[in-house]
């Protein structure tokens, strides 16, 4: 059976729109920086190790918030893996994070930089794919 090996380090995008509830804060808007994007996909799992996510415009009682996130581990599988169709570009929907035991989920986001296709970094040098038997 054949598996395959991903890796990307340093990979910088910002997120918009995001629509989430946290705790009793309900956030209708905010930007998301990572700053330093590390992953790892082995048998259809995406892991993800030491994010720095700032998150802008937090309006909570018409107050503006500004402070940074650490995620420390965030797993997630792909619905559909196969290495000739990796058209997964993040639009996903409702994959359950935890950011500091609080539970979210994904419902819609944008990616500004690039428009983040994994098909197009799957022809550079920033994967490293190995296949084997």
């Amino acid at each position: 059976m054949d598996y395959y090996y991903l890796n990307i380090l340093d990979y910088d995008f910002t997120m918009i729109y995001y629509n989430i509830t946290m705790d009793y804060y309900d956030i209708t808007y905010f930007d998301i920086t990572i700053l330093h994007y590390d992953t790892t996909m082995h048998y259809n799992d995406i892991m993800m190790f030491y994010y720095d996510i700032t998150i802008l415009h937090y309006d909570y009682d018409i107050i503006k918030i500004y402070y940074d996130i650490t995620l420390l581990y965030y797993v997630f599988i792909l619905d559909c893996y196969d290495i000739t169709a990796l058209h997964y570009d993040f639009t996903m929907l409702c994959n359950d994070i935890t950011i500091l035991h609080y539970d979210i989920s994904m419902l819609e986001f944008d990616i500004t930089v690039v428009h983040y296709d994994i098909t197009m970094y799957y022809m550079t040098s920033q994967y490293s794919i190995l296949t084997s038997q």
